[in-house]
């Protein structure tokens, strides 16, 4: 009996190595369909993100940004035919499915391509598998250039974004900070600190105020003890912003030379390049005196500090500014601005395109390029009035009252690295959007999906 149980047993070994057989070439077959249709699926993705980023690219740019997207996806490989199909949506169109998009965000900033891939199967057909197909899709915003305020119209800016114990400037001042006894107030705007140190707005004065229509942001800390500041500066009232974002101006003074005529102390400057291999400093005029500013550009090589008794002037008939003939622009790309107390400044910017002046620079009064790190100093004596933006983003900005009685009157927007209020006397800042320069927005593309 023993023996014939065994005879029955013969051959089931052999129908179970069949059966093996068969699942491993099974797990074999979808191993190596699975790796393809992975493998495509990996790719397609890859098309579809630099599709998105070129289409982008291309809008910006103001290019055909749908054809750009499908000649990327197609040099990937992906083509409307068969086995694939590629679409090149904006995401406010109605077929477009623009998920998790910023809140806020505008759909119409923003690029989606889809891509459909058709992977045959070679070995799964045995199971009833013949094809899959892959969807995948990317998303990138196009940001477009636009015109827009510095710094959202605050009239005072400081731009550092860190602490000075870790700023990438030789600058150690406080962001922005405040001390003496003089008397600030800012009419139709406020102050914007973007630093996101704690505390990034200091008030060291016994008796100095600061008053402001729109108020003191900090993105960071406050110390403790602003009392003279009203309102109270709010702290961590919102994010940084990128000075990075804006577009610098570029003014250039060419081959002309600048040059300084009269005598006993009256005198005209004109406008050019001073300070420069041999050139006319500013002023290098003695004694000092009236020194009136003909409309123009003036590049100041070696910067500018007055220290003397001077009255310095765009308004070369005395009955207020006139746009089409007078005006200036200082373009400093190294040394300091200083004007000390003891002259009387009253210098308007440009405002007018008369003579061609570009009208990308209309309404600098002063521009400091960020490759100078330079120390400004503005000081008022009695009647100085400074009309226009004043932009030096990488330079320490010092206003400071000259006394009692006296008062520095400016009529435009101030953006320097770090800012301090000193001094004594009277310190009136004024914004106005049609006193002051506009910029244009850096355009850019990000994939955001």
């Amino acid at each position: 009996m023993k023996n014939k149980n065994k005879l029955n047993e013969r051959g089931q070994a052999l129908v179970l190595i069949a059966i093996g057989a068969v699942v491993l070439f099974a797990f074999t077959a979808l191993a190596i369909d699975g790796s393809a249709v992975f493998a495509d699926r990996r790719h397609a993705q890859n098309a579809a993100d630099t599709s998105a980023l070129d289409a982008a690219l291309a809008k910006v740019r103001g290019g055909d940004w749908n054809s750009e997207g499908l000649a990327r996806a197609l040099s990937n490989g992906y083509a409307n035919d068969a086995d694939s199909s590629v679409v090149v949506l904006v995401c406010t169109d109605a077929s477009a499915t623009c998920q998790n998009l910023p809140t806020g965000a505008d759909p119409s900033r923003y690029i989606q391509v889809k891509i459909e891939s058709t992977v045959t199967l070679r070995f799964a057909s045995i199971i009833g598998w013949s094809q899959i197909t892959n969807r995948v899709d990317a998303i990138a915003r196009a940001t477009m250039p636009e015109v827009t305020d510095w710094f959202d119209g605050k009239a005072l800016v400081s731009v550092m974004e860190g602490c000075p114990s870790d700023d990438n400037y030789t600058s150690n001042n406080d962001p922005f900070s405040v001390s003496g006894n003089s008397s600030t107030t800012v009419n139709l705007s406020g102050i914007f600190v973007n630093s996101s140190c704690d505390p990034a707005f200091d008030d060291n004065g016994n008796s100095n105020t600061v008053t402001s229509d729109q108020g003191v942001c900090v993105v960071g800390g406050v110390a403790p003890g602003a009392n003279g500041i009203s309102p109270a500066p709010t702290e961590n009232c919102g994010a940084q912003i990128d000075p990075d974002m804006y577009t610098l101006p570029n003014p250039d003074c060419g081959n002309q030379v600048g040059s300084i005529t009269g005598s006993g102390g009256n005198y005209d400057a004109w406008p050019g390049n001073f300070n420069q291999t041999g050139n006319q400093t500013f002023p290098d005029v003695s004694p000092s005196g009236t020194l009136k500013l003909h409309k123009g550009i003036y590049c100041l090589w070696n910067g500018i500090s007055l220290n003397g008794n001077w009255n310095i002037t765009s308004d070369l008939d005395g009955d207020g500014h006139d746009p089409d003939s007078e005006g200036v622009l200082f373009y400093i790309p190294d040394g300091d601005l200083i004007f000390n107390g003891g002259s009387t400044i009253n210098v308007h910017a440009i405002n007018s395109l008369i003579d061609g002046f570009p009208e990308e620079l209309l309404n600098y009064l002063v521009y400091i390029p960020p490759t100078n790190e330079a120390d400004i100093t503005l000081t008022g004596n009695a009647g100085s009035v400074f009309t226009g933006t004043v932009l030096a983003p990488a330079s320490h900005v010092e206003l400071s009252g000259s006394g009692p009685g006296n008062t520095l009157d400016i009529n435009g927007q101030i953006i320097g690295y770090d800012m301090s209020i000193t001094g004594s006397g009277t310190i009136n800042v004024t914004y106005n959007a049609a006193d002051n320069a506009t910029t244009t927005t850096q355009p850019g593309i990000e994939q955001t999906e």
